[in-house]
């Protein structure tokens, strides 16, 4: 390599590096906003001691006027909790939260061998209301569960006799296709004299946070879907907009908000899990959604999370009428084989990206492989011999036309020295040269084209596939997570893309050389590129494109003594004759 490649290898390193310390700062700048949030929020307790269930950031609008479905003020009642426990989960109900404080998954772990819990932070819970999202005071109701009949029962009746009641029903009791859905039924009921009136009411999906620490924070989301079309936000939508990550180019968001006809569900979801909230006999009509930080244990910077809300339409009630809403709720593991099964399009919370359709092939594929050799880095390495050896005959043809390009190198330098003053003939005779020696100057390029999809197909299934989490491969300890070995300066030091990078260089080292010197100095910047996507992903990406690497590798020594067809002029098509017209 020369010393320009060189100095494109130094720099592309320094900025792998950068950004990792740029990924630090942000958590530094984050845990600094929560502090001042915290103690915002105290001195606002200690002003108006109703807003410890207040949801919002400093400074966001409050109510002023009295909500029909609210009772302001509300003499405080004590925290009581229930549970309710399933054949996947453990239920628990607060009755000052509102509805459904926290769910329990029982058959994932989380940090230190913990049950995943979702919606863990004080937030509204799943099912509270209110008619203004920035001002949660849905509490104060009357909790009983029945174990047997699988329901959770929360009532309060507000100053102007209106009764809301709230029932939850387990999946199995509720006749639900799937054991993570719960129903909850809202009723309202006017015992007063006088007809109720609300113009709409906010119904809140809880909150959702990353599971681990290594979680990617853009994976941190609220989703909701309308009529055909999915739609989402990550949280770091609500930071201040940054060129480069330096240079601040607009302030920080609050809220997120919008309006639409037919929003069939809303959801928060992290990596792997997700809460769905689904309107039944009706559609929603707005959503919302807020950051929000949480305290973490150790002094360790704050955990952010996301928290939303759906709204639904405004009624009138007479005297004695009454009126129920119901949802299902989906709160559990984002599986795309059980997703895939409710309606109304909820797999889409998957969010895999363009390649979706790359992405539920290759899930597919790797599920089966899994049911087969029982481990899912066994599984991820077959899937990648298989696609591989499809690509064999493109792989072979590729070659075989950067063998007849290596060989026209040195009419082409002549070419490049001989008309390096005009670029616009030496394009003209060098088109002319392939097409006198029957060359496709794209032809090596094609493999590459084929894989795109493949690989972005791997990355969007790898991101969210939890069939990944906890999934051990020689020193890799979970497959869904980077492979940190150990830290170095407080860098990471993840070894798997390393592998690959280097793989990839040996790769393009027995790659025959074709173009000019620019375009391959270019080429070098491959596998930086690919380091820098791989670094902080899931190990299992970074498997799949070494196992590629090593297959390519050995594909060219295993073809490299192939005799290779001399290289001769292409016979000239003789001119067809026109027809002699006798008109």
């Amino acid at each position: 390599m020369d010393r320009t490649a060189w100095i494109a290898i130094v720099l592309a390193t320094i900025g792998l590096v950068a950004s990792i310390y740029w990924q630090q700062r942000q958590g530094a700048e984050a845990r600094a906003k929560y502090l001042q949030d915290q103690a915002a929020f105290a001195a606002q307790a200690t002003a108006t001691p109703q807003t410890a269930q207040t949801r919002g950031t400093p400074g966001s609008s409050t109510a002023t006027t009295q909500s029909p479905v609210e009772e302001q003020p509300r003499q405080a009642v004590p925290d009581k909790e229930e549970t309710l426990k399933s054949d996947v989960a453990q239920l628990r109900f607060s009755n000052n939260r509102g509805g459904l404080g926290t769910v329990e998954l029982l058959n994932h772990r989380a940090e230190q061998g913990q049950f995943v819990e979702l919606n863990a932070g004080r937030t509204p819970a799943i099912g509270a209301i209110t008619q203004n999202p920035n001002s949660w005071q849905d509490s104060g109701y009357e909790l009983s569960t029945d174990p047997t009949a699988g329901t959770a029962t929360l009532r309060r009746t507000t100053a102007g006799d209106l009764e809301i009641t709230k029932v939850y029903t387990l999946s199995k009791q509720a006749g639900l296709k799937d054991d993570y859905q719960i129903n909850l039924a809202i009723t309202f009921k006017n015992n007063g004299s006088t007809p109720f009136e609300t113009p709409g009411f906010f119904v809140g999906t809880g909150a959702a946070e990353p599971i681990h620490r290594t979680d990617r924070i853009y994976a941190t989301q609220f989703d909701w879907y309308r009529d055909g079309k999915f739609n989402s936000i990550a949280v770091n939508y609500f930071d201040p907009g940054k060129l480069f990550g330096l240079f601040q180019t607009s302030g920080p968001k609050d809220v997120y908000s919008a309006t639409a006809d037919k929003i069939l569900w809303a959801a928060v979801s992290n990596q792997y899990f997700a809460t769905i909230l689904a309107p039944q006999e009706t559609d929603g009509r707005q959503v919302w959604a807020i950051p929000v930080n949480l305290p973490a244990e150790d002094g360790q910077q704050p955990i952010r999370a996301i928290q939303g809300a759906i709204e639904i339409p405004g009624f009138t009630l007479s005297s004695g009428e009454s009126k129920t809403v119901n949802f299902n709720i989906y709160a559990g593991p984002k599986e795309f084989d059980r997703l895939a099964k409710l309606p109304n399009d909820q797999a889409d919370i998957m969010n895999f990206g363009w390649a979706k359709w790359v992405s539920e092939i290759l899930l597919t594929v790797m599920n089966t492989l899994h049911a087969w050799v029982k481990s899912y880095a066994l599984a991820i390495i077959i899937m990648t011999i298989i696609i591989r050896s499809l690509l064999w005959p493109l792989q072979n043809a590729a070659t075989k036309s950067m063998r007849k390009m290596a060989k026209l190198s040195p009419i082409m330098n002549e070419l490049r020295e001989k008309y390096k003053d005009d670029p616009q003939r030496m394009n003209q005779e060098t088109m002319k040269l392939y097409k006198e020696y029957g060359v496709n100057p794209f032809g090596g390029c094609l493999p590459m084209l084929v894989q795109i999809p493949i690989f972005f197909g791997f990355y969007g299934m790898l991101d969210k596939s939890i069939e990944l989490r906890n999934s051990s491969f020689l020193w890799v300890r979970d497959l869904s997570q980077p492979d940190t070995v150990f830290h170095l300066a407080g860098i990471p030091i993840n070894i798997l893309p390393l592998v690959m990078a280097a793989t990839q260089l040996w790769q393009m080292s027995i790659t025959p050389k074709t173009g000019d010197p620019a375009q391959q100095r270019m080429f070098l910047f491959m596998p930086l590129i690919f380091l820098f996507i791989c670094y902080n992903y899931a190990s299992g990406l970074a498997l799949y494109w070494t196992v590629q690497n090593l297959f390519f590798v050995a594909q060219m020594y295993l073809t490299r003594n192939q005799a290779d067809a001399p290289l001769v002029r292409a016979p000239k098509t003789p001119p067809v004759a026109k027809r002699k017209s006798y008109r």
